[in-house]
């Protein structure tokens, strides 16, 4: 079974965003809502991902400016 991690955003234009970013590196995610208690910023939005992936999401988002609230699983 794959363990997932979530990368949570302050917006769903936020997450959309590095969702492209990743997918253009060919790593798969899938945008969830999250409910504000999973998260401690008020976060509402989150990319799912293979926790194996979390290094290189990371690097990639890092190196796109894209701002991460916090990384949830793993």
């Amino acid at each position: 079974m794959m363990q997932t991690c979530i990368a949570a955003f302050t917006s769903m234009t936020v997450a959309i965003g590095a969702q492209r970013a990743l997918s253009s590196a060919a790593i798969r995610t899938s945008v969830v809502k999250l409910n504000a208690n999973q998260t401690t910023h008020g976060c509402a939005y989150g990319l799912e991902f293979s926790c194996s992936q979390l290094q290189n999401v990371k690097t990639v988002l890092a190196a796109r400016g894209i701002q991460v609230s916090n990384y949830l699983g793993g």
